[in-house]
């Protein structure tokens, strides 16, 4: 999807943050610059569905993402209320070709999901994505195990 043009550049901008960060629809579109430590790489969230303070690390992708850096407390992604954003990600995934219902949250759980897949321990991955207990991470082990035993099993020679 990155690939594919949309008629909102900042949904796309919000959405791949998403993605590559885990963060929520409702933390995307409620973060400011002052949550953001650009030369540390690192932004700090007060997650809206826990409350509970988050640390996440951002990678140099995360970080052009974010684009020019504003005042402290202005948005940093320019969202109005979900109904837009989420019919802009429906046209965006219709033009990408996607068949499947893809929304704001699968960002977070392909995240999750990678996080893993790509050999990350579970306990890091349950640290990024903010979870309170193992056992909300544990989904993502499943997903990924899954997705191996499907890549493994699509390499096949006759025998």
């Amino acid at each position: 999807m990155s690939k594919t043009s949309t008629e909102s550049p900042e949904v796309k901008r919000a959405f791949l943050f998403c993605w590559i960060t885990g963060l929520r629809w409702i933390d995307v579109n409620d973060l400011t610059w002052e949550c953001i430590d650009i030369k540390g790489k690192a932004m700090t969230i007060m997650q809206s569905k826990t409350s509970k303070p988050v640390h996440i690390t951002l990678n140099e992708d995360a970080i052009k993402l974010l684009g020019q850096p504003g005042k402290g407390d202005s948005y940093i992604f320019n969202l109005p209320s979900a109904n837009g954003p989420n019919k802009s990600l429906k046209a965006w995934v219709k033009r990408a070709g996607i068949k499947k219902k893809i929304t704001w949250h699968n960002a977070r759980h392909s995240f999750g999901t990678n996080l893993i897949f790509f050999g990350h321990d579970v306990t890091t991955a349950s640290k990024l994505l903010g979870h309170s207990t193992l056992r909300h991470t544990l989904r993502y082990v499943n997903t990924a195990n899954e997705l191996k035993q499907k890549a493994s099993d699509s390499i096949r020679i006759n025998i």
